[in-house]
């Protein structure tokens, strides 16, 4: 079966890149922001797959096919006759800022500032 390598933000600069080369050999595919929906039984990843910021399809994959994915995980999914190609992990969506939980200084961050 094919793993589909899952990068994460800290292997891609910027989320914006990540999505364009996501999709750069992949002619007669349909490139969407897919958001993980769910994960059935630890053997199916349910992407909910987005189009210009509208909802349209859902895709299910195999959970094998990933080294790391985590409900609620926002990625770059590319399909080709409904066989998935391709999906990268971004931090955000495309256009957002980032999550707030992510912006908040940690405890260590405040234990630092105190010393």
């Amino acid at each position: 079966m094919l793993a589909i390598p899952a990068t994460t933000a800290a292997e891609s600069d910027n989320d914006d890149a990540a999505v364009e080369s996501a999709s750069e050999s992949t002619a007669g595919a349909t490139r969407y922001i897919g958001v993980v929906d769910r994960i059935v039984d630890g053997e199916h990843v349910v992407f909910l797959l987005e189009k210009d910021g509208e909802l349209v399809d859902e895709h299910v994959a195999p959970r094998s096919a990933f080294d790391e994915v985590n409900e609620s995980d926002i990625m770059v999914v590319v399909l080709k006759d409904d066989e998935l190609l391709t999906a990268q992990q971004l931090p955000k969506r495309p256009g957002e800022s980032m999550p707030e939980s992510q912006n908040r200084p940690t405890a260590s961050d405040l234990g630092e500032e105190l010393s």
